[in-house]
């Protein structure tokens, strides 16, 4: 194979096919590299479509490194809501202390520097070098594994075979305009190298792949069946005052949804908050509401019994107590938005 053709090729029709997307840059001197990095942390484990919405309020709310090493960790995790992996909000937040305080709100360019901050990786560093800096370092996201699998024919799961997708995606990588044509790919692997059905035809690279060639683009990658989730089960508790105000506590700052706002719930999370809850436990008279609310989190899915409390004395509990009129406006994690609109059905 010809490589440089195939950078060629790539950026050629990058140059004429690329989304238009916020964090992209139509001249590229002037690429911030916190936009970037802030883009690249929502895109993790969240499609494009929902992040934009949210990248483009987070960036209007904290335009730069300075004005988010100065917010309230708790203002940043309840503006994340709804996006989810809720460590991601927590560790952008200390990276950008830590780059306030050692590199005077200037986003490193070094890899080590780089892979040294809080929540970011190799690929991570290799998309922020190879977009914001031109570098020629060889990202590798989930969409450019599979084009580099089915270019090579690579028969064998992805899993299984990351580090021979790396070493060929390495060989790709033109040392010039990088970061383009590291976003080419991206794009190529969004809208046409899909993992079923793959529209070969519209496809830049389609004379380069190997599987295409064997009739294989609809097999390769080699797919593991999946593990089925294990389900947990639980309890959350809706308690109303009798001037119309909800409970609500804030998680501790760790495990699943660290530092979330919630309805106090009991007994599907084992990371501390449990115990918490039970102050609510010895709460009398609750009626149980039908049916259940199910939620999927990346290792379980989660079933939750409702049970809910009207005209409760505020007295008796300590607690964050909060207008129901108020609670659409907080930023409440998506299980408590389900919650919520269990209760109202």
């Amino acid at each position: 194979m010809n490589y440089n053709n195939f950078s060629k090729s790539i950026l050629k029709w990058y140059s004429l096919n690329k989304r238009d997307l916020p964090w992209r840059y139509k001249d590229n001197s002037k690429k911030d590299p916190y936009k970037i990095w802030i883009s690249e942390i929502m895109l993790q484990q969240t499609t494009v479509t929902a992040v934009i919405p949210y990248y483009i309020k987070f960036i209007t709310k904290w335009p730069n490194i300075e004005k988010l090493s100065n917010a309230n960790i708790d203002e940043v995790l309840d503006f994340w809501s709804g996006l989810g992996y809720y460590r991601r909000a927590k560790n952008l937040h200390l990276t950008s202390k830590i780059i306030n305080k050692e590199y005077n709100n200037i986003f490193p360019k070094e890899e080590d520097q780089i892979k040294n901050l809080p929540g970011i990786g190799e690929y991570t560093s290799a998309a922020i070098r190879a977009i914001a800096f031109n570098k020629d370092d060889t990202v590798v996201d989930s969409n450019i594994e599979r084009i580099v699998a089915r270019v090579f024919q690579i028969k064998e799961p992805i899993i299984r075979a990351k580090k021979k997708i790396k070493e060929r995606a390495k060989k790709l990588t033109p040392n010039k305009k990088n970061g383009d044509y590291a976003q080419a790919l991206m794009d190529i692997g969004s809208m046409i190298c899909l993992p079923k059905n793959p529209k070969c035809n519209a496809c830049p690279i389609l004379k380069f792949c190997e599987a295409k060639k064997n009739s294989n683009e609809n097999i390769i990658p080699i797919k593991i069946k999946k593990k089925v989730k294990p389900v947990r089960e639980g309890y959350v508790y809706w308690i109303i005052s009798s001037d119309n105000k909800v409970l609500l506590k804030r998680r501790l700052d760790k495990g699943i949804l660290p530092g979330m706002l919630e309805f106090p719930s009991y007994g599907w999370s084992t990371d501390g908050n449990e115990e918490i809850d039970k102050k609510v436990l010895s709460i009398k008279d609750f009626k149980r509401k039908r049916g259940k609310v199910s939620h999927q989190f990346s290792h379980f899915n989660l079933l939750l019994t409702v049970y809910e409390k009207k005209e409760f004395n505020v007295n008796d509990i300590n607690g964050m107590w909060v207008d129901k009129k108020d609670l659409s406006n907080l930023g409440l994690p998506t299980l408590m938005k389900k919650v919520f609109n269990h209760i109202n059905t």
